[in-house]
């Protein structure tokens, strides 16, 4: 069984650290604001004071957090995860949903303190986490990745390589922002249907088994035409509009267009300019009735 740190205890965080902690590895968490640790501590992890503290020792350090700058705050901050000192030869893995640009120089600056960098998202959301069914984008050597099976067995049932650290987040860039595509123009075509007198669970129920439908559509229209509100959330619209734009801006780094990612970010930027970015994505549809009410 692995020592393993885990730096972030939001929801997707907490779900993995009851996985590893079920599998009997041991777990020492941090998180800024601990009163988020609760969960995992009554659970049997050890909360530490500091980043630096919670990866003395150990064997894998995973991080969750939130955009870039969280990311770097936690790296490379006065008590950050760099700070520490982990045992020789152990996986320091960030498993964020961060900016390309932001990973490549993390990866540099972690190889440059002489320690192993792996580039680790996952897609799922903290249900499948609890579940242990997230599916792992890995960007690290093979050796690297067969080296850390045995603790991803814990939260995950499918595991991708895409190549060397940078290859996971790059897929998984590409991956959300075909996400937050699906999720906005789907919210937009059910409040057509609605302003064309269509009732809202038929049109969910066509659209889910038409060409149109995939899980996103499956489960998101299904929500929206129950009318579901102020759910625990899984995916806030704020969540989408940074992955958007951490996506969009990738995109052009390939110099590839994403005209329609770049729609869809909009879709989202609305969500959170009129106040709804912490509510479910699935909650967009009543930002753009909202939006459509205005503009009577």
């Amino acid at each position: 069984m692995a020592k393993i740190a885990y730096i972030g205890v939001g929801n997707m965080g907490q779900a993995k650290i009851l996985r590893l902690l079920g599998a009997g590895h041991t777990v020492t968490a941090y998180n800024r604001t601990p009163e988020k640790t609760r969960v995992v501590r009554e659970a049997g992890a050890t909360i530490a004071p500091t980043a630096a503290a919670a990866v003395e020792g150990a064997d894998v350090v995973m991080s969750s957090v939130t955009n870039d700058d969280a990311s770097r705050a936690v790296w490379t901050g006065p008590n950050g995860i760099l700070a520490g000192k982990p045992r020789t030869g152990a996986l320091l893995a960030e498993c964020s949903t961060l900016s390309h640009d932001w990973v490549m120089e993390l990866a540099g600056i972690v190889r440059a303190r002489g320690l192993r960098y792996i580039d680790l998202p996952v897609a799922g959301r903290p249900d499948a986490a609890e579940a242990g069914e997230l599916r792992v984008y890995a960007g690290c050597t093979k050796e690297e990745l067969d080296e850390l099976r045995p603790v991803l067995a814990a939260f995950s049932k499918k595991i991708f390589h895409f190549g060397p650290a940078g290859a996971g987040t790059a897929y998984k860039l590409i991956y959300n922002l075909l996400g937050v595509i699906q999720v906005a123009s789907l919210a937009e075509a059910m409040v057509q249907c609605e302003a064309a007198g269509i009732d809202l669970n038929v049109a969910a129920e066509a659209f889910t088994l038409g060409y149109t439908g995939s899980r996103h559509v499956a489960t998101h229209s299904a929500v929206m035409a129950q009318g579901k509100r102020n759910q625990p959330v899984g995916f806030s619209g704020r969540g989408r509009l940074k992955d958007s734009q951490y996506g969009v801006q990738f995109a052009g780094k390939l110099g590839r267009q994403a005209l329609v990612g770049n729609a869809a970010s909009a879709v989202f930027a609305q969500m959170v300019e009129i106040g709804m970015g912490e509510l479910n994505d699935s909650e967009l549809i009543d930002a753009l009735r909202a939006i459509a009410r205005n503009k009577q």
